[in-house]
């Protein structure tokens, strides 16, 4: 009740009452008299009768005196939820900006030594407006040599300045010693070296407009985690993203996305629907097994147990699984040593063993969900070549086949369809009102509360920890809006660029973050072609589409598809002895997990039993 009292005080108090009255007395006395006077001497060529004037102003006074009272009643009642959703909406923003921020330095402290400092470069690096002097930190950093930090200080200081001949100088001169930065860089940090090679070339991204490149793959590990109910299948990185994805989306982003369909002839419907939805599956489960080995060695970077440069970012998926399998079996030794009585080693503590056996218990959990992940690729590959078989059939035997992509007027046929992937009002204030509700309960509401007040600052594995649910929190507050879920909701997003936030800092308001995110979601680049180019390579080489010249031309002009990248499928489909094979690359062979690894696990469990 006094709750209420105070909402209704409140709406009084906003009217400003002299003004109110003085404007409907106005309209009401002068202005309705004079215009009943003139509109009836127009329309009869006499004056009005004084009952009808004063029933017109009567009828004037009542009704603004009406209209005041239910402004007053429905501020009271309804028009305070129309506030809290704009505080909502803000602090979902401040508090989104935030986390950006502190997930990012959680990455850089998951790792040790001159791999932090790498780290901590390639973020510094992410900022497309750093200064000379940040570019010399950031190179001194990642390489370890202060020449190559000066070296590209320079280069980007004449970038600047448009100054592209002093810039060819010093490629020209400096070359062979970047060379040699990027051969020595390539086997302990592959992304150092390919951003320092990029860089070095003036291959970056400068435009703010062109937004930043997706994390392959993020939201299926996002879904692999909900599904399996474990959140250490995905990274820190991935948590990064799907709080971007959100910010992006409060802020009015609309992703722009591409699907085909058939209308026609059902049987050909049907088929390909189901073609459809074997490739989807395929491509999610493609994914699977290969995002888990990597959420393995972001766990083992993370459990402090390893250096970051045995376990890189960036390295081929048959490399990371020979090291993965490397570092648990060395593992298995160290809890093996611990578990032996006559080992005398200054660490044979229980402490020790039982941290090392946690790591295993989790490491080898998440190699097993690799394991079974790869071995259903060979199984969901079977399913699509025989959906695929199906429709080569059908196209080939059966009278007016859709044979190619159909452009121009008509319903029948194999057609594009454009859609967007965005959030309405309603439900833009839906997600937010989830969120501040999920901060409130973690106790995160406060100006700079975050993972490192909610939990103790040394306290990594819990943050790190709390950072994953929140990932999980997002996708299921979004499901309903979006369809995370769906495959082709998922390759869509992939396909399309994240606002950039290099220009987030700790000391921005809510209302700068909301203004920035609101400003990049205008001014990313919202174009198609990639998505194009996935989809014209899905129907040359798995439906067995022809890609005719008046096709190549729709999907360069409308879309922004690469007209070489086009020709190059029409040119190679004679090749295709058959459409799915040429898909994706073979996976990788995975080893069964170790006996080792389980023996190594019940020798510290029984030692710590005796202990």
């Amino acid at each position: 009740m006094n709750e209420r009292t105070g909402r209704f005080r409140k709406s009084m108090n906003r009217i400003r009452w002299s003004k109110s009255l003085m404007q409907l007395f106005w309209t009401a006395g002068p202005v309705t008299g004079l215009g009943l006077i003139g509109g009836y001497w127009i329309g009869y060529g006499k004056l009005p009768p004084f009952e009808l004037l004063i029933y017109f102003i009567s009828f004037t006074v009542f009704s603004g005196l009406i209209g005041l009272v239910a402004k007053v009643v429905y501020d009271g009642t309804r028009g305070h939820l129309k506030e809290q959703g704009e505080r909502d909406i803000r602090t979902v923003n401040d508090k989104l900006g935030d986390l950006v921020l502190e997930v990012r330095d959680m990455q850089v402290e998951g790792y040790e030594g001159d791999a932090r400092k790498r780290e901590a470069a390639l973020q510094l690096l992410r900022r497309v407006d750093l200064t000379p002097y940040g570019v010399s930190i950031a190179f001194t950093n990642l390489t370890g040599d202060p020449e190559t930090g000066r070296i590209m200080a320079q280069l980007s200081a004449y970038r600047k300045t448009g100054l592209n001949s002093r810039v060819n100088d010093l490629y020209e001169t400096y070359r062979p010693h970047i060379e040699n930065a990027i051969a020595e860089l390539e086997a302990s940090s592959p992304e150092a070296a390919r951003e320092l090679s990029q860089r070095f070339t003036g291959q970056t991204n400068t435009s703010l407009k062109k937004g930043v490149e997706r994390d392959a793959h993020f939201l299926q590990r996002v879904m692999s985690a909900i599904e399996f109910n474990n959140p250490l299948l995905m990274t820190l990185s991935d948590v990064e993203e799907m709080i971007i994805l959100a910010f992006e989306l409060v802020n009015g982003r609309e992703i722009p996305t591409l699907v085909f369909a058939y209308s026609g002839k059902w049987k050909f419907a049907r088929t390909l629907d189901q073609l459809e939805r074997r490739r989807s599956s395929y491509r999610v489960i493609q994914a699977r097994g290969g995002n888990r080995m990597r959420a393995l060695a972001a766990f083992l970077r993370e459990s402090d147990y390893v250096e970051g440069d045995e376990l890189p970012k960036g390295l081929p998926m048959h490399q990371l699984i020979i090291h993965i399998n490397d570092v648990l079996n060395r593992l298995s030794t160290d809890i093996e040593l611990l578990s032996d009585r006559s080992s005398s080693s200054e660490n044979n503590s229980p402490e020790r063993l039982r941290h090392l056996i946690s790591i295993m218990e989790t490491s080898v959990e998440l190699y097993k969900l690799g394991y079974d992940g790869f071995k259903e690729i060979g199984k969901r590959h079977a399913q699509l070549i025989e959906a695929s078989g199906k429709w080569e059939k059908l196209i080939n035997e059966s009278p007016g086949s859709p044979g190619d992509l159909k452009i121009g007027p008509g319903r029948r046929g194999l057609r594009i369809r454009e859609n967007v992937i965005s959030l309405n009002e309603e439900a833009r204030l839906d997600l937010c009102r989830h969120l501040v509700w999920y901060f409130e309960r973690e106790g995160m509401t406060g100006k700079g509360a975050g993972w490192h007040t909610h939990h103790r600052l040394n306290d990594y594995e819990k943050r790190t920890e709390s950072a994953r649910l929140l990932a999980i929190e997002l996708a299921l507050a979004l499901e309903p809006h979006i369809g995370l879920s769906r495959p082709e909701i998922q390759r869509n997003i992939n396909a399309t660029r994240a606002i950039y936030l290099g220009e987030l800092n700790p000391d921005m308001s809510a209302a700068q973050k909301e203004e920035l995110g609101q400003r990049m979601a205008r001014e990313v680049d919202q174009s198609l072609g990639s998505a194009a180019e996935q989809l014209a390579e899905a129907l040359v080489r798995l439906y067995r589409v022809e890609l005719h010249e008046e096709a190549r031309d729709f999907l360069h002009y409308q879309y922004g598809a690469r007209p070489e990248m086009l020709q190059l499928l029409e040119s190679s489909q004679q090749q295709f002895e058959h459409p799915v094979s040429f898909m994706a690359e073979r996976p990788p062979a995975v080893p069964e997990p170790s006996s080792k690894w389980s023996k190594a696990l019940s020798a510290g469990r029984k030692r710590l039993r005796k202990n």
